[in-house]
């Protein structure tokens, strides 16, 4: 069976003399009493150095360990630290960062132009200094790396950033405005908002993208389309009676009977 260890050091060690851990009371205020390797009550446990080291996959060392890890005198003067755990945790952290190192470098400039925004990052710089500093990020905080890559809402994030940042839209006491439209009191409400008006949605990114105001784009559209539309011809009321009161034309030709 392979290894478990915990580690119980002294918060001070340098001035660690000796430890007494009597039996106590827990929380509960059951009493907590330690069994040695024969199975006989002792009265606690005596720690002599700065570090006790604890196999937890080994019975003994497992009670010790269980007697310890709640004991009142641990608080503030000793701490318990799972090699395991942390080792687990790093190895985690291992993959982690491989996973984000690995989308880090697939990304393309543009792409990483656009995380460097949602970072808050400088994006305008030379294209080899802003892959470095993105893959940097993504082996050092892997978790926030992945969340901002995965986010399915991330398109919109950026637009939010790349608009405010272009007077497109505006952000007042933590309002999101297009004009005088409130369209968020936060992030999430305004990319709603976005969602819900796709049409203009895409007039606000075309002016992100030209500089043009998607205001006036909606007035030529409206006035296109006026322009465009057939109109109905309209006839009088007196050339209706007139076409319904004319007589009924001869037969023949030009009104005349043929011979």
């Amino acid at each position: 069976m392979k290894r478990h260890v915990v580690l119980i050091k002294s918060n001070n060690p340098s001035k660690f003399n000796y430890c007494k851990f009597g039996n106590y009371k827990d929380s509960r205020g059951r009493n907590v009493n330690l069994v040695d390797v024969n199975d006989q009550m002792t009265d606690g446990y005596e720690m002599f150095q700065a570090v006790l080291s604890l196999n937890i996959n080994e019975k003994q060392d497992k009670r010790v360990y269980e007697f310890l890890k709640g004991h009142p005198l641990l608080r503030g003067r000793f701490t318990v630290e799972d090699l395991k755990a942390n080792e687990e945790k790093n190895a985690e952290g291992a993959l982690k960062s491989a996973e984000a190192i690995t989308k880090a470098t697939d990304l393309t400039i543009n792409a990483m132009k656009d995380l460097a925004i949602l970072m808050g990052m400088e994006s305008d710089i030379e294209d080899t200094m802003l892959k470095a500093k993105i893959i940097q990020f993504a082996n050092s905080s892997p978790d926030e790396f992945l969340s901002l890559t995965n986010d399915i809402d991330q398109e919109y994030r950026i637009f939010l950033k790349k608009a405010l940042s272009k007077n497109v839209l505006t952000k007042v006491n933590g309002v999101w405005k297009h004009g005088s439209v409130n369209i968020g009191l936060a992030d999430e409400q305004a990319i709603v908002w976005l969602k819900d008006n796709a049409d203009l949605y895409a007039l606000l990114r075309r002016q992100l993208r030209t500089g043009k105001p998607a205001v006036e784009e909606v007035a030529v559209v409206e006035e296109v389309v006026a322009e465009e539309a057939p109109q109905p011809q309209s006839i009088s009321s007196s050339v209706i009676n007139q076409l319904e009161n004319e007589p009924a034309k001869p037969k023949g030709w030009f009104g005349g009977n043929k011979k």
